[in-house]
């Protein structure tokens, strides 16, 4: 089904996002209104009200939760008393959004990256579910000055699309819509002369469940959901959407329950898919992720062994090399473990440490790769900033990565400036090269899984960056300068053991 006059509202940060949503649904015929930015309050739109805002919300910090109240309040007030349905669009590292996002009245919510495909079966479900819920707004709104006699009748119609019926408070029907026969190849009547068809064709596996249900939602005047599975007539399975509340009268009687039971196969048959998909997607991540942790250890180990054969080194540096080997072999270990960690799900242990130290430490580990690129490397590090709440080695990793990647942007030479300072209560760690820069068309790209501009590159370096600054309660952005290079720009909260727990959040792999 299509609504080629449904009108939408797109809401985005940038005009690159603009163009990925337009390109996306030119096809469908839609009335499309774009807003960039997201600056509040909203500027006043044409005469046609949205069926649908899209909300494309980039930001990972969990400061611009107010930002997002604001613009969710916004597009519900553009079509008073109905509100515009919204559809949410966030990256993968924003699930920290879901939560207050449906709080606000958010109607669905997407993580990139969504395949075109999706995206549109996901915008037809909306403004069809949107449709019914207006004629479903419609209709009661009429159905206060229906007599008693047509409560009766007319609490399901006989149009509906889904199974609609409605139980009397004894258990028996007293109306079943003719769609049941299409999900269940039972006739209507049926159902009417025993009412405890729908107990019996309800698969062995999912009856307990149900029962316990309909004991349940006798009792309590709460809208009940439940999904189960039936066999119809031809033995044939399928899923029921089950949504049932209590009906009154004008007088406040209770005069039954109405159901309405919706064919949700092919629906199940998708999330299945989408499981097993991601499930694959995960160990193919799993698998890249550790070539390429596990190749800047080695390279290290390699460079340190070559020193060692090719120079004849006093005792003390020797052994400075040997301890570099020995740390890195045990950081491999720890990256072995880490695996283990991953499909378990384990806690990452973070611990009261200062960050000088760290970078400092990442700076020694690139000198190999900084001297053979003819850089100059420039620091204000100071010693007297605040400790943080962190993983030692992860952020070794993490400022490991940016300076790699820094001196492979300056195959020429170049200058590479890292600086640390406190503002507003966090650590910011910049890293500036004078580098080729970054296109403006990559910028939102660099921290997606598998976008690399390197050759041979795996794309995964900054993606697992942003995924352990995240882990820490901190952002990674980037900027290109106007002349050349690049700012990297680190901010870690300064917090203490005291402060709270931490514990590495789930792996939800996209």
């Amino acid at each position: 089904m299509t609504f080629p006059t449904a009108n939408l509202l797109l809401l985005v940060s940038n005009e690159h996002q603009a163009s990925r949503l337009l390109t996306t649904l030119e096809q469908d015929g839609y009335h499309v209104e774009t807003l960039v930015g997201l600056d509040y309050p909203l500027p006043a739109l044409s005469n046609n009200k949205p069926d649908l805002a899209i909300l494309w919300f980039s930001y990972a910090q969990p400061e611009a939760l107010s930002d997002l109240e604001n613009l969710v309040t916004q597009i519900f007030e553009l079509q008073s008393p109905d509100p515009t349905p919204v559809l949410m669009i966030i990256d993968q590292y924003g699930a920290h959004w879901v939560e207050p996002a449906f709080k606000l009245g958010v109607t669905d919510i997407l993580t990139r990256p969504i395949h075109p495909l999706v995206l549109r079966q996901r915008i037809r479900l909306i403004l069809q579910a949107r449709q019914t819920e207006l004629a479903v707004a419609r209709y009661q709104a009429t159905e206060q000055a229906l007599r008693t006699e047509e409560e009766r009748f007319r609490t399901v119609a006989d149009f509906t699309y889904d199974w609609e019926y409605w139980s009397a408070p004894d258990g028996s029907l007293l109306y079943n819509s003719p769609s049941c026969e299409r999900i269940t190849e039972y006739p209507p009547q049926a159902f009417m002369n025993n009412a405890s068809l729908l107990s019996q064709i309800v698969i062995p596996d999912d009856r307990e469940l149900f029962l316990n249900h309909l004991e349940n939602e006798i009792t309590t005047e709460q809208t009940y959901a439940l999904d189960f599975r039936i066999l119809t007539k031809t033995g044939n399975t399928r899923w029921i959407g089950h949504v049932c509340q209590q009906v009154h009268a004008k007088d406040g009687r209770v005069l039954g329950r109405r159901i309405s039971n919706r064919d949700i196969t092919q629906r199940k048959l998708v999330e299945h898919t989408l499981v097993r998909s991601k499930r694959l997607a995960a160990i193919g991540r799993l698998a890249a992720s550790l070539s390429h942790e596990i190749n800047n250890p080695l390279q290290t180990i390699y460079s340190s062994i070559e020193l060692l054969q090719k120079f004849s080194l006093g005792e003390a540096e020797r052994q400075q090399y040997l301890q570099i080997m020995r740390d890195e072999i045990e950081r491999l270990m720890k990256i072995n473990s880490g695996i283990l960690d991953f499909s378990r799900d384990s806690a990452v242990h973070f611990q009261q440490t200062s960050i000088q130290p760290i970078i400092k430490r990442a700076i020694f580990l690139s000198g190999t790769y900084i001297k053979q690129a003819n850089i100059r490397l420039e620091q204000n590090l100071p010693a007297c900033l605040p400790q943080i709440l962190a993983s030692p080695d992860e952020l070794t990793q993490v400022f490991l990565n940016i300076i790699i990647n820094a001196t492979e942007h300056m195959p020429g030479g170049g200058i590479l400036y890292i600086s640390a300072c406190e503002r507003d209560r966090k650590i910011e760690i910049s890293f500036e090269d004078t580098g080729s820069g970054i296109p403006p068309d990559e910028i939102d790209l660099i921290f997606d899984p598998f976008y690399s501009t390197k050759k041979g590159g795996s794309g995964l370096g900054l993606a697992i960056s942003q995924r352990i600054i995240q882990r820490h309660y901190g952002d990674i952005s980037v900027r290109s300068l106007k002349d050349s290079g690049a700012v990297f720009t680190v901010t870690l909260p300064i917090q203490h053991l005291s402060d709270q727990t931490r514990s590495e959040p789930a792996h939800d792999s996209i």
